[in-house]
């Protein structure tokens, strides 16, 4: 099953000017699951996604199988560095606004992604006509809820996680292999995978290596 996040695709916020938290989608994905009759799930988040997938497995850890994370945090410890994580997203969010496809360039530009069209052109071209597709107005709203800087920092509860936990990094991803170590130091259930070629979006940039691991972690 996937879900796009709201404010990407066709998964729309009903009101910009309404106020919506983290919590609001956990609770509309404990939702979702529950109307499918899906008692457990392994949940696999990039990036962002990562970061929603550990706040909804605080909330309903009985609903995980596995969680498997891939290029993600627990979020960033410290008000005064969420406060300025959270005022460098919302800048963002006004260049989303102002020039969509301007931020789209700056974006894929970053040192991040610098290779991925080099290293995986088909997958690259299909992942910019889809944030193309995307209405800026509904992503700008998804960035301002969902930025790191607006959500708590789930060090606590992710140290409890009594479930099976992958986290996975690319090897020219300096910043989130660091990341990554911390997180296996908090919690005895966790173990790290690094991805050979790749930086930030490893399952864009290595897919055969990303679904190896994945289809390993779910199925063993």
């Amino acid at each position: 099953i996937l879900i796009d996040l709201p404010g990407h695709n066709k998964s729309e916020f009903n009101d910009l000017n309404e106020e919506y938290s983290i919590n609001d989608f956990c609770s509309e994905l404990y939702l979702l699951l529950n109307n499918y009759g899906i008692k457990k799930i392994d949940l696999v988040g990039y990036s962002m996604g990562g970061r929603i997938a550990v706040a909804f497995s605080s909330k309903h850890p009985s609903h995980i199988n596995s969680l498997i994370l891939e290029s993600s945090s627990v979020g960033i410890n410290g008000n005064k560095e969420r406060e300025e994580r959270y005022n460098n997203d919302l800048l963002l969010c006004d260049n989303i606004n102002e020039d969509y496809n301007k931020f789209i360039d700056n974006w894929e530009s970053k040192t991040l992604f610098k290779d991925q069209k080099r290293r995986n052109y088909i997958l690259w071209d299909e992942q910019k006509n889809n944030r193309l597709n995307h209405n800026q107005k509904q992503l700008s709203k998804s960035l301002k809820v969902f930025s790191s800087g607006n959500m708590p920092y789930y060090e606590e509860p992710f140290k409890y996680f009594d479930f099976p936990i992958s986290i996975i990094c690319g090897t020219d991803d300096d910043k989130f292999i660091k990341i990554g170590k911390d997180m296996v130091y908090m919690n005895k259930n966790a173990k790290q995978y690094i991805i050979a070629k790749a930086s930030h979006n490893t399952h864009l940039e290595n897919p055969a290596m990303f679904l190896t691991i994945v289809k390993d972690e779910v199925f063993k």
